[in-house]
């Protein structure tokens, strides 16, 4: 995987962490990141996890990028 998708994944996570906590400073720090990094994938990244990023389904971005789906699914919801 590559350096970006496993710093995503990483961002992802205290993202997360930081809406459960409901700390607002680390959430706000966080999108930023977030933000960053998406702006960082290449043309090859799989489009589910740009189509999850781009709809802010940061929840499932993180699934997805835990379960090691194929690189080249397309999305399924109707988008």
């Amino acid at each position: 995987m590559a350096t970006v998708e496993q710093e995503l994944r990483e961002a992802l996570a205290k993202f997360m962490r930081a809406v459960a906590d409901k700390n607002q400073s680390a959430v706000t720090a966080s999108l930023s990141r977030l933000t960053e990094l998406q702006r960082q994938l290449g043309p090859d990244a799989s489009p589910m996890l740009v189509h999850y990023l781009e709809r802010r389904s940061y929840q499932k971005a993180l699934d997805f990028l835990n379960s090691g789906h194929s690189e080249t699914e397309a999305p399924q919801c109707g988008h």
